[in-house]
């Protein structure tokens, strides 16, 4: 009987072992993908700058849309056309995450986004959900898969979603 009670124990101490490296390990990959990643694209975004914007994501990134689908020199010289508009409106862009997985150098993340737009001083908000499947490539963590929607089984994404969740602390 205390074989088998000290075998329960030592199997329950040694999985929540596991999940305390698995949750530090999470936590500095997330912080890394924040720095180089999501930080990086918030500015990129903010800034109209193709070129850093483009660099975020695989050479064969597939943007998927409502609108079909477009992947790697398709996808960014669709965005260098965009960004190089000039009379595109001021634009601010921040995220929650909802979901994050991660396996050695492959990752999921699901989360919602807020964007404002501002023309001629009047502002709009436009909230979203998305998915991305990221991958490090040199060390640096990029965006193979882009998806993302305004709706949810039919419903609008509306202000209420994106307020659920903690905003990142993107600078």
């Amino acid at each position: 009987m205390k074989a088998s009670m000290f075998f329960y124990v030592l199997t329950f101490v040694s999985f929540m072992t596991n999940g305390q490296v698995t949750n530090e390990f999470n936590a500095a990959i997330e912080k890394e993908v924040n720095q180089q990643l999501w930080q990086n694209f918030k500015t990129a975004f903010e800034t109209r700058n193709a070129t850093l914007f483009n660099s975020l994501h695989t050479d064969d990134v597939m943007r998927i849309t409502p609108n079909g689908i477009r992947v790697g020199k398709q996808y960014k010289d669709r965005v260098s056309g965009n960004y190089a508009r000039t009379d595109a409106p001021e634009r601010k862009i921040d995220f929650w995450i909802e979901h994050r997985i991660y396996t050695g150098d492959n990752g999921y993340e699901v989360g919602y986004f807020r964007i404002i737009s501002t023309i001629d001083g009047k502002s709009n908000e436009y909230f979203g959900r998305f998915s991305v499947t990221l991958r490090k490539v040199n060390g640096k963590w990029l965006i193979a898969q882009d998806w993302d929607t305004d709706q949810i089984n039919g419903k609008k994404i509306t202000a209420t979603d994106f307020e659920k969740g903690t905003i990142l602390n993107l600078k």
